[in-house]
């Protein structure tokens, strides 16, 4: 009987084989249909695994990944002291991975998150870009459906994915058990997070934000409408009826709602998928179960910083220091983006505020290629 071919390969080729190995089950079957591999496996166990948790991810966003991994090492609920620790030295982590192994009580956390924030990028496309559709037809704007609503390209994906690492390391560490008193630093930490990314990181995070609570009041409303508008009786009106301290549908509860939303999203992309794909009262359950009033999150940093990031983009590009066409701006991960220059274009500081970027973010203009921005037809409009 011949030796499978694969069995033959020097150790060093097996090796390169595996370290480039996308998905966690065909990896493992690997290992467990060949003991060549697996021997080789175990002399590089750390190497090899590291490389296997940095494959779920966008090959351009390998700094972020390790920064949310260098995140995840700290438990929860990260203390404030050690939540300073860890931005004074943000930028230090940039390319570490290049030279070390991730920690293998890491690996499992990041291979579970990977798949997900890829789940998640596919999910926003479909969202943002439908809204943005609509954007067309309320302004009668030609445009080019089959380019618009194309794939991904590598930036497109690799900026969304990267936004939502960036989140998702936002989430450990300001992640705030029910019942734990929210101290004023940790807002103060949050901000100061924020101001470690340039401008444009900083709005690619505010669009994720939205996405996220565009998503979720989608939840809570359908929930609503079971609950009010059909069965009185239903399983979920009863689970409604049973919240403490009052009703989850009631008048003063639903005052709260956005602060429950805030909570939810602090508990990670994980948490808040489970919730997305949960139907009935399952969802329900989940959502009611942690009704808890999260005053300061990421929407209250970010009320802050976004704007104030935007003011320094608007200083910038006044200043001609953006002329669209220097190496500040193109299709990659490190250019500004179109859609952001776009939208400045024209205004002042003064006249930059939350509520004229709301339709902007909702269609998530900071991430797209000038390709399917010119399909969309929005930048012939001022």
């Amino acid at each position: 009987m011949s030796t499978p071919a694969l069995e033959t390969l020097t150790p060093e080729v097996q090796a390169q084989i595996m370290r480039n190995i996308g998905s966690v089950p065909a990896f493992i079957s690997l290992l467990r249909a060949s003991p060549r591999f697996y021997q080789v496996f175990r002399n590089r166990k750390e190497y090899l695994l590291t490389q296997l948790a940095f494959n779920q991810f966008h090959p351009g966003i390998i700094d972020d990944v390790w920064t949310l991994a260098k995140a995840f090492q700290i438990p929860q609920p990260v203390p404030t002291g050690d939540i300073g620790n860890f931005i004074s030295k943000l930028a230090l982590v940039d390319h570490e991975h290049q030279q070390h192994s991730i920690p293998t009580s890491i690996i499992a956390p990041l291979c579970k998150i990977g798949p997900t924030i890829a789940w998640f990028a596919e999910d926003y496309r479909d969202s943002s870009l439908r809204l943005l559709t609509e954007v067309g037809t309320h302004m009668e704007i030609k445009q080019d459906y089959d380019i618009l609503h194309s794939e991904y390209s590598i930036t497109e994906n690799g900026r969304v994915q990267r936004a939502l690492c960036r989140f998702e390391t936002f989430c450990h560490l300001f992640f705030v058990p029910e019942g734990n008193e929210v101290v004023l630093d940790y807002y103060i930490e949050a901000r100061r997070y924020l101001l470690e990314y340039l401008a444009d990181d900083v709005e690619e995070i505010a669009c994720i934000r939205d996405y996220l609570v565009r998503r979720l009041w989608g939840v809570f409303e359908a929930m609503e409408e079971r609950a009010l508008h059909g069965d009185p009786d239903s399983a979920i009106r009863k689970l409604g009826k049973a919240c403490q301290p009052v009703d989850w549908f009631s008048g003063s509860a639903k005052l709260k709602h956005s602060g429950y939303m805030e909570y939810i999203m602090s508990k990670g992309l994980r948490f808040i998928r489970e919730v997305l794909e949960s139907d009935g009262l399952k969802g329900a359950e989940l959502v009611m179960n942690h009704s808890f009033c999260r005053e300061f999150f990421i929407s209250h940093a970010l009320s802050d910083e976004a704007d104030k990031s935007l003011d320094e983009i608007s200083l910038d590009y006044n200043a001609g220091t953006y002329d669209g066409e220097g190496d500040y701006v193109g299709d990659d991960l490190d250019a500004l983006s179109q859609g952001l220059l776009w939208a400045n274009h024209g205004r002042i500081p003064s006249d930059w505020g939350r509520w004229p970027l709301k339709g902007l973010r909702d269609w998530g203009y900071v991430f797209w290629d000038k390709r399917r921005l010119e399909a969309s037809g929005v930048l012939d409009m001022e």
